[in-house]
């Protein structure tokens, strides 16, 4: 059971082009932290920190303690949030048929 376009439009609902630029840097990136996001966007790091908020709340990142190191807290996309570029991709794809 795969996820519907319509699930995905709802997942990014209220999502702002910033937020969308953070969320791209984690799926580029990987596993990372919000000075790495900062650093990648440009954004300050209270502006990634609430972005990064936003887009836990949505259920497409989560935030963890980072394996390699106790003290560190990363952020990575959660299953759901791998699936939007799938699902964007498949979409682009199948517009231009």
């Amino acid at each position: 059971a795969g996820v519907t376009t319509t699930e995905m439009r709802k997942a990014l609902l209220g999502i702002t082009a910033e937020q969308v630029q953070t969320f791209i840097a984690v799926v580029r990136r990987g596993r990372c932290s919000q000075t790495e996001i900062s650093k990648i966007t440009g954004f300050t790091r209270q502006a990634t920190s609430r972005h990064v908020a936003k887009l836990v709340r949505a259920g497409l990142l989560v935030q963890c303690q980072d394996p390699e190191s106790g003290r560190r807290r990363v952020v990575r996309l959660t299953a759901r949030g791998r699936l939007v570029p799938a699902a964007l991709n498949g979409t682009a794809r199948g517009a231009g048929r």
